[in-house]
């Protein structure tokens, strides 16, 4: 399997000037269209502790300080009471972020060239610009032509789950391009060594980015082989990354091996959860990747004699298999955002599929140039079509208006609230931490008797609570010794007033 060649050879043709031109044109319209519905900020649990990591890295620090409201202690409530979304409670009243520092490091260090409130918009535009134009390489190094290439970076680029993932902030996106960069920078790793440090840097960003990115071990092995020349310039690439997860693990929770996630992650895996995870990936998997993702499910037989077919069929089984026994994965349609970093295999696959039935089934009359233009159009304008029709069914461009309430809702809070409020709140926490100075309690970790000595104790000092309109039932009714009262509300996120006695 050495000694085979990745597919069918390409003539080493360059693109028409024309071609470049409707490519830069398409690029730059993308661009526009993230940056138009971008809404990268400070928002629920991800988005939250991406940024509040940042800043903790960008002043060299690893924890903070709980905002405890006085006379309380820690000690006297529960773990996470007093602990925003994103973070992880540690003694002595401090608490780490919960998240990977991959994406942190790279806001933090946006952020010292641009500004805060640029660096998370720009981070995750560039980083979808990125993953889609990655995709030409790989079709190029699976043997495609060039149209081809771009057809399937076009695929990826017209997928709802990209356009839902790349504008809000969260590591998915940036994630994906890495996976995909590090597979490329493997396989050319087998002709010159320069690229094989490059893959094991990229790698390491992958994995700082998000540690299950492990797995992308299997296929960069397929790649790199059996030349211990490679795997040396592999780990010396990598190494800097390892360094600086095991530094910042053993700074932030006390070792090496430990992460923000804690030590029940097993839990979150079960294989009674498969079949379930399998039915949503043959819903969902069609109207994501197009039927020309499914294609990919004939690599084995079309690509079995091809040593790049088999890299792409391990890229795509490992994340597939790996995240089938994940409990979250089949929960929402949106969830399948763990599978996107095979989403570039499997797109590629499965257009190297079609062009070799393309080639073997066609009369060769048939595959003139007119012909390939008019079928490029027409399946340009089926899958814009497709596009359309399930971005506008499953309001995949809306959620970065949606991500905007957080910090307005913050916003309305430091120009309404008193400068001495205690907020309690459960999805908005994070927002509140990173965007305002308000001393924060998480209402879902309190019972009414906690709850009623957490009130009495705070004396004359105001308490609010901010919630999503699915917190209010549970929230309010923690209250058995005052009054709630709504005091205001940005858009559907309501802010409330207790008071001990009815006014």
């Amino acid at each position: 399997m050495d000694s085979t060649p990745a597919a069918a050879p390409t003539p080493p043709a360059r693109l028409p000037a024309w071609t470049l031109a409707v490519l830069c044109a398409a690029l730059l319209g993308y661009a526009a269209f993230l940056a138009f519905h971008v809404g990268a900020y400070a928002g629920q649990s991800d988005s939250s502790g991406y940024l509040n990591s940042a800043r903790l890295l960008a002043h060299g620090e690893t924890a903070v300080a709980q905002r405890i409201p006085p006379p309380h202690a820690p000690e006297s409530f529960e773990w996470f009471t007093f602990i925003p979304l994103g973070f992880t409670p540690l003694p002595h009243g401090r608490m780490a972020p919960t998240y990977p520092i991959g994406l942190p490091l790279l806001l933090a260090t946006t952020a010292t060239v641009t500004s805060w409130t640029l660096a998370a918009p720009l981070v995750m535009v560039a980083s979808a610009l990125l993953a889609v134009a990655l995709l030409i390489p790989l079709g190029r190094a699976a043997g495609l032509p060039h149209t081809w290439s771009i057809f399937g970076s076009l695929l990826f680029a017209a997928s709802p789950l990209t356009t839902f993932m790349s504008i809000q902030l969260m590591s998915d996106i940036p994630a994906t391009a890495a996976a995909t960069a590090t597979i490329l920078c493997a396989w050319r790793g087998r002709d010159d060594l320069r690229w094989a440090a490059l893959a094991g840097l990229v790698f390491a960003v992958a994995v700082l980015m998000r540690p299950n990115n492990l797995i992308l071990l299997v296929p960069a092995a397929l790649c790199l082989g059996l030349d211990v020349r490679r795997w040396l310039q592999f780990a010396l690439g990598g190494l800097p990354g390892a360094f600086a997860l095991l530094t910042y693990n053993y700074a932030a929770y006390g070792h090496p091996l430990a992460s923000g996630y804690g030590g029940d992650l097993a839990s979150k895996f079960s294989r009674a959860i498969v079949p379930e995870t399998l039915t949503h990936y043959a819903r969902w998997l069609p109207i994501l990747l197009t039927p020309v993702g499914l294609f990919a499910l004939a690599l084995p037989w079309f690509g079995r004699r091809q040593r790049f077919a088999w890299v792409l069929i391990t890229w795509i089984a490992v994340t597939f298999a790996f995240y089938a026994a994940y409990w979250h994965t089949h929960e929402t349609w949106w969830y399948l955002r763990f599978l996107l970093p095979a989403f570039p295999p499997c797109l590629i696959g499965g257009l190297w599929v079609i062009h070799q039935l393309w080639q073997r089934l066609t009369l060769p009359r048939l595959r003139t140039v007119l012909v390939a233009r008019s079928l490029t159009v027409a399946a340009t304008v089926v899958v814009l079509a497709h596009a359309a029709r399930w971005h506008f069914k499953l309001d995949a461009a809306t959620i970065g208006y949606g991500e905007s309430v957080y910090p307005e809702t913050c916003a309305w809070a430091r120009q309404n609230l008193p400068a001495d409020a205690v907020i309690v709140a459960q999805q908005t926490s994070g927002a509140f931490f990173y965007y305002t100075t308000f001393p924060l309690v998480r209402w879902d970790t309190l019972k009414p008797e906690r709850f009623a000595r957490l009130a009495a104790a705070l004396g004359p000092r105001p308490l609010f609570a901010v919630l999503f309109p699915h917190e209010v039932p549970d929230a309010l009714k923690l209250n058995t010794t005052g009054i709630w009262t709504q005091v205001g509300a940005v858009r559907h996120v309501t802010i409330w007033r207790w008071a001990p006695t009815a006014p």
